[in-house]
């Protein structure tokens, strides 16, 4: 008991003489905003039009006013992931595997409204999210434009066919 009173003691007077005080009542203010995770898309379908066997043909070449495709995200930071499907007839597939009733679907972003995807290159499309990112970290409220671009099979079903394109946001601060 001894001991514990002489060690209390001698904490009190080091805290003394390094002159450390406390002060009761200190508060820190944390604030937060609430932002949306969302994604807006514009037009929400357009036609490639008429395309043959083994052809392609880009979203920019199509029927769109504005030539590409935009994708506006919501206040908060933004991931958007893209996908494909396969369609009623048509299993979506590389352009390397391309066969009967087999199609491949790329996409490419876009500087502008106006321009060109510069490349669509690797960018394929899947039946999934995994991997397919449209755009990483885009800023809150800001406006991703990219374009598409259609591979048609070498035979099969040649009946018109619904290739659906989903973006998908989740948070991505």
């Amino acid at each position: 008991m001894k001991s514990l009173l002489a060690t209390i003691c001698i904490l009190g007077i080091v805290g003394m003489m390094i002159g450390t005080t406390v002060k009761a009542g200190e508060t820190v203010t944390a604030t937060v905003t609430i932002g949306t995770v969302s994604v807006t898309v514009s037009p929400t379908s357009f036609g490639y039009g008429s395309v043959p066997y083994s052809g392609s043909k880009e979203s920019f070449d199509s029927d769109l006013a504005s030539h590409n495709i935009s994708a506006t995200v919501g206040t908060a930071i933004t991931d958007l992931d893209i996908k494909g499907v396969n369609t009623a007839d048509w299993t979506l597939d590389t352009v390397a595997n391309i066969g009967a009733n087999k199609y491949a679907h790329k996409f490419g972003t876009s500087t502008g409204e106006t321009a060109r995807p510069a490349s669509y290159v690797a960018t394929e499309l899947t039946t999934t999210f995994d991997s397919n990112y449209l755009v990483e970290g885009a800023a809150g409220s800001s406006v991703t434009w990219f374009g598409l671009k259609i591979y048609t099979p070498s035979s099969g079903v040649a009946t018109v066919q619904s290739a659906a394109v989903t973006l998908q946001a989740s948070w991505g601060g």
